[in-house]
């Protein structure tokens, strides 16, 4: 009896498992505010450079004097109302907020990586309250950073602890859920995080002060310090590290909550002996061939959806229109996203739907240089709404990546993997500011259109690569590496070589229904000569 079997019988998503998911939603809400507000702490704000000798000067027209002054001191530019001032993270330094944001996300790189080792080695629970720890003390703390290089220090700290809050907790629910039940913590977990968006930006809206929105973001992450006494630690961790007794009590209590019994032979330890892998290397990923290539695709896949996920939403000041609409239009789209994952996840299975959702995004990103060259001027309606429609597919499909690549990797080595593939979703992150900000450096078309055609194009080669991977829908996780090995088929082009082994079989069918046919009148004649 494996721990996919006992889940069934115990409660494969009952009370127990809803309280813990309920948890492990609330640091996706943090994740929300802290991800993405560099779009606001680091916009650049409409300016110009300053009336000589006005005490009172503002960017905003006081009266009919104030803009004869303005009109006299300050001159016009091609790209914007007036001449842009040199201070700040603007004009000649803009590289410098693109290189603060690359900070960010190198801490949640260094985070991912950092945090799945440790967790797969010494629990899920120690990674998650240390995590909590350090992100709220950190992001309480930047509020007062008024220092770039200070900033950019307590930024690498924030971002290595947003991600290490959310991908352990997101394990731990994952790996008490049963196969059935899976795409609810999946997917239902993403929800939060919307949550956090838009109310980042109603906030953003309402303050339209860094200080402010950092602080008022970051005081609620203190009731997360309760966490030590409500999360638990994941029993199928405790089972593959041989830790039985400990286990055995986290299973009877996740019972007790659904109301169920636990198996008299569950705890029998020739049942267990087959998911007892108590070396969770981090290079057991690419021990096989097989193994090695499957971790590759899923590596590559997470750095280009991760690299256009945030690289859309960063390029929501590069749009025209209103910063603050643009970014919630962007945060709506994520759930329709999330409900077309619930609908079809589970009917046409992970792989189709990655593959489509991002061929889709990709083709509605590309699109977007003839929308903008051929849209009517002060128009773009057509450019936000292709745009939008790519961050959709794109937003479906990081959410079935996370689902996909959870299933793919063993129990031994899943924090890790999950760990080391936000590892290169992180320097895909890293990758799209400075992409956002080459589109900045053009003028005209490719100005706006550089960006999304880049995050089109590379969108298209992940659909496809995607096809290289095993499906898991309806499938038990596998727990060792050797069960990984043993999982589903994957290789280049398998998807060619599954439609010719069809056609061959088929053909063969057909050859074996021809030979019957012809024994048939050969022994009908055998049997008229005997006869005569």
């Amino acid at each position: 009896m494996r721990f996919d079997d006992v889940l069934e019988e115990i409660g494969g998503f009952g009370y127990f498992q809803k309280f813990v998911f309920v948890l492990s939603c609330i640091p996706g809400l943090f994740a929300g505010f802290f991800m993405l507000n560099p779009v606001f702490l680091l916009a650049v704000p409409n300016h110009r450079c300053e009336i000589p000798g006005y005490d009172n000067d503002t960017y905003k027209i006081q009266n009919i004097e104030h803009e004869d002054l303005i009109n006299k001191y300050i001159p016009t530019s091609d790209d914007y109302d007036y001449n842009r001032c040199y201070v700040d993270l603007v004009c000649d330094k803009e590289i410098w907020v693109a290189n603060a944001e690359m900070i960010f996300y190198f801490g949640m790189l260094v985070g991912s990586l950092a945090s799945g080792i440790i967790a797969d080695v010494y629990g899920r629970k120690p990674v998650v309250y240390g995590a909590v720890v350090l992100m709220t003390a950190s992001s309480i703390v930047l509020s007062w950073a008024h220092e770039y290089w200070l900033f950019c220090v307590i930024e690498f700290i924030l971002g290595a602890a947003v991600v290490a809050a959310f991908m352990p907790a997101y394990i731990i629910t994952i790996e008490i859920t049963c196969a059935k039940k899976r795409i609810w913590p999946g997917v239902i977990s993403d929800f939060p995080y919307v949550a956090g968006l838009l109310v980042l930006s109603g906030v953003a809206y309402w303050l339209k002060d860094w200080f402010k929105i950092q602080l008022y973001t970051s005081l609620p992450c203190v009731i997360l310090l309760s966490y030590w006494w409500l999360i638990p630690e994941s029993p199928r961790w405790l089972l593959t590290k041989g830790r039985v007794k400990e286990a055995e009590v986290a299973i009877r209590r996740m019972a007790r909550w659904n109301k169920t019994k636990v198996p008299d032979k569950m705890f029998d330890e020739k049942t267990l002996e087959e998911d007892i892998d108590k070396d969770s290397s981090f290079v057991k990923l690419f021990n096989t061939r097989k193994q090695l290539f499957r971790t590759c695709v899923i590596f590559f896949n997470w750095a280009v959806v991760a690299m256009t996920y945030f690289g859309l939403a960063l390029n929501s000041e590069n749009l025209n229109g209103n910063l603050y609409l643009n970014f919630a239009i962007s945060g709506l789209v994520e759930i329709p996203a999330y409900i077309i994952v619930i609908l079809l996840v589970d009917r046409v299975g992970r792989r189709r739907l990655y593959c489509v959702m991002m061929i889709l995004g990709g083709l509605c990103c590309a699109s977007t240089i003839f929308s903008i060259e051929y849209e009517p001027k002060g128009s773009d309606v057509l450019t936000i709404s292709l745009s939008m429609t790519g961050r959709l597919c794109v937003t479906s499909a990081y959410c079935v990546a996370y689902i996909h690549s959870a299933e793919l990797f063993p129990t031994v080595v899943r924090t890790a993997g999950l760990g080391a593939a936000s590892l290169f979703a992180r320097l895909g992150t890293m990758v799209a500011p400075y992409i956002v900000v080459w589109g900045e450096s053009y003028d005209g078309t490719m100005r706006e259109a550089l960006p999304l055609l880049i995050f089109g194009i590379v969108s298209l080669i992940s659909g496809f690569m995607s096809l290289m991977l095993p499906e898991t829908l309806n499938t038990h996780l596998p727990d060792t590496v050797q069960d990984g090995d043993r999982f589903g088929r994957s290789g280049a082009f398998y998807f060619v070589r599954s439609i010719r082994r069809h056609q061959d079989e088929v053909e063969r069918s057909y050859n074996n229904g021809l030979y019957e046919s012809e024994r048939e009148l050969l022994l009908s004649s055998d049997r008229t000569t005997l006869k005569s």
